[in-house]
């Protein structure tokens, strides 16, 4: 199984930013680098990074980086701001594939 694993953000768009000012795009990817190096740990999976630095890469694109990976799966990391340290859960968007027509 081929993964995919998009740190959101990054470059010019630094998607939320918490109460203390810390950017989304500078937890997106280190998080997804520990997610990468897991993935890779397990037998039968192989993962690998859409974005490796601090740059700017469009939403389209990073489904193109994807099917060019032969993903199987596409997860994108994000990390939501708020001003409470109550909230708890999960957010799961799922992208439909008649969504955008395929190259």
């Amino acid at each position: 199984m081929v993964i995919a694993v998009d740190a959101g953000h990054g470059g010019v768009d630094p998607g939320s930013i918490g109460p203390a000012g810390t950017y989304e795009k500078n937890l997106t990817l280190p998080i997804a680098r520990q997610l990468v190096a897991l993935i890779n740990k397990e037998p039968g999976m192989r993962a690998s990074l859409v974005r490796t630095g601090d740059y700017f890469v469009h939403i389209n694109d990073r489904t193109d980086i994807a099917r060019r990976m032969q993903a199987d799966l596409l997860v994108s990391i994000h990390a939501d701001a708020f001003t409470s340290p109550t909230p708890r859960g999960a957010a799961v968007w799922v992208l439909s594939l008649v969504g955008r027509p395929q190259k």
